[in-house]
């Protein structure tokens, strides 16, 4: 007998599945539909390139300080680190937030990638949600949402839809209960 259809409203971390912002879960069948806000393969790819080549240029800057005791070496690393701020802000809003917009006007709930649950893997709540190098782009804020995600962050690896590839998948989901019924349908109980 077929289990019922279920159906989760979740906040997605920009995660390399490339969903962002508020999107529609949906597990019917052995299948798992995701709808929402998604940017490009080589859009999301330049941008996270950009923010780890940002933050992680602080680093001889802030050695080149120390070494050569110049002040502008650390003015240099600070300007860095705003500069990594502000493109991750700009992307979030950019790419998502307006991509978000763009779908609600048009009617739409924006794009949506289908994958069997059989191919789901690594089903996480909480802590994880930040893996295969994503941590790398945003080591300052892992930390923090870390502790945020406590129960309420599913997260999976599941085929992209779009450049059958695996990727991380992190759901942010309204309660700890929620989270708990997501992960287990993911794990096909």
């Amino acid at each position: 007998m077929n289990k019922p259809a279920e159906s989760f409203e979740a906040y997605s971390y920009r995660t390399s599945s490339r969903f962002g912002s508020r999107v529609k879960v949906f597990v019917d069948d052995g299948n798992v539909t995701v709808t929402g806000p998604r940017v490009g393969v080589l859009v999301h790819r330049v941008w996270i390139v950009a923010q780890v080549a940002l933050f992680w240029s602080t680093v001889p800057a802030l050695l080149a300080a120390a070494i050569l005791w110049n002040w502008r070496f650390l003015a240099l690393a600070l300007g860095l680190q705003v500069v990594h701020w502000a493109l991750g802000t700009f992307g979030a809003v950019s790419f998502w937030e307006l991509a978000n917009v763009n779908a609600f006007t048009a009617g739409r709930a924006g794009e949506t990638t289908e994958f069997r649950v059989s191919d789901v893997k690594d089903v996480r709540i909480g802590r994880g949600w930040a893996r295969h190098g994503l941590w790398l782009a945003i080591p300052l804020y892992v930390p923090g949402l870390n502790q945020m995600s406590k129960g309420y962050c599913a997260s999976f690896e599941a085929p992209d839809g779009e450049t059958g590839r695996n990727v991380v998948y992190a759901l942010h989901m309204r309660t700890t209960e929620d989270a708990e019924a997501l992960a287990a349908l993911l794990r096909g109980q």
